[in-house]
């Protein structure tokens, strides 16, 4: 019996999951060594039946051409690189790993909160300059923090602030979250979109990314949020307009930005000049627990097709 082939887009592959992975499919993987460029896809996913991918896009053009396919499973939450309505329409089936890196990027998100309310990359960059120059920073407990999203991350970044004794946690999403027993603490307010951008020392971007939100931090949002507050997205890059993101770093309109995810990636544009920026490649799930984790589960979504 032919067995079904699946080809490996991401990389780094544990080399355990590949053999786990082995035991049902045909597997090929990536041979280029780096991430996949958009117009290099088609080339190495044309022959399978179902693809473990990462961020590169599926798009119309591109799904159209793929008569093999019957499936993607995402290694990650987002899926905003996948033409779903022309995947359903194509009997393509579609599964992501929303519950393994949901712990790793609240971590992240944790990590950039701490480092912009205690300013120690400008520290870090003022030494770097010969400039022994002591800031005050703010302490956890003491600031208001406002997550855009309610979902998994988010929920775990509540927790993480909820254990250091943060007192003023706002949170905002299109769905009602009044129900939700994760939301029912007395330092959480559900509130609106201008009321969580207003008035906080910390924004934090937890939403996917769709063609509804896109550019959801442009210059009025920014200009809401104030001289004083961060913002931080750990989620979609094009759910912030980065032009004016850079206008607003460069005439300090907010205090600073942390961010993991671009709109084009990878990121070679004018933000990293901002001083007060810190940026990361992307890399909010990017622990060698979380990696492992989301790989298997990718695994497991096509295996489990098997069994259908």
């Amino acid at each position: 019996m032919t067995r079904l082939k699946v080809h490996i887009t991401t990389l780094p592959f544990n080399k355990d999951n590949l053999a786990f992975l082995e035991k049902s499919f045909d597997v090929t993987i990536n041979p280029l060594g780096r991430k996949i460029k958009n117009e290099e896809v088609y080339e190495q996913v044309n022959k399978a039946d179902y693809v473990i991918a990462g961020t590169e896009k599926y798009d119309q053009e591109l799904l159209s051409k793929l008569v093999n396919l019957k499936g993607i499973s995402r290694v990650g939450i987002g899926i905003d690189n996948i033409d779903l309505d022309i995947a359903a329409k194509n009997n393509i089936k579609i599964f992501n790993t929303p519950e393994e890196p949901a712990k790793g990027v609240a971590e992240l998100t944790l990590t950039f909160i701490l480092n912009l309310l205690r300013e120690i990359s400008s520290h870090q960059h003022n030494l770097n300059q010969g400039n022994w120059e002591r800031t005050l920073g703010k302490s956890l407990n003491e600031a208001t923090i406002s997550l855009i999203g309610g979902g998994r991350v988010a929920k775990n970044v509540s927790k993480f602030l909820l254990s250091a004794g943060v007192k003023k946690i706002k949170v905002f999403d299109i769905l009602d979250l009044s129900t939700d027993p994760d939301w029912r603490h007395e330092s959480i307010s559900i509130c609106g979109f201008e009321e969580c951008l207003s008035n906080s020392d910390i924004v934090s971007l937890h939403v996917p990314m769709n063609k509804e939100n896109k550019n959801m931090i442009s210059k009025k949002e920014l200009l809401v949020m104030g001289k004083n507050s961060y913002l931080i997205n750990v989620s979609r890059g094009g759910l912030i307009n980065e032009e004016d993101l850079y206008e607003a770093l460069n005439s300090n309109l907010i205090k600073g930005a942390a961010l993991d995810v671009f709109a084009t990636e990878p990121y070679e544009g004018k933000l990293l000049e901002c001083k007060n920026l810190i940026a990361t490649p992307h890399v909010a799930s990017s622990t060698e627990y979380v990696r492992d984790q989301m790989e298997r589960r990718a695994c497991e979504n096509l295996i489990n097709l098997l069994d259908e």
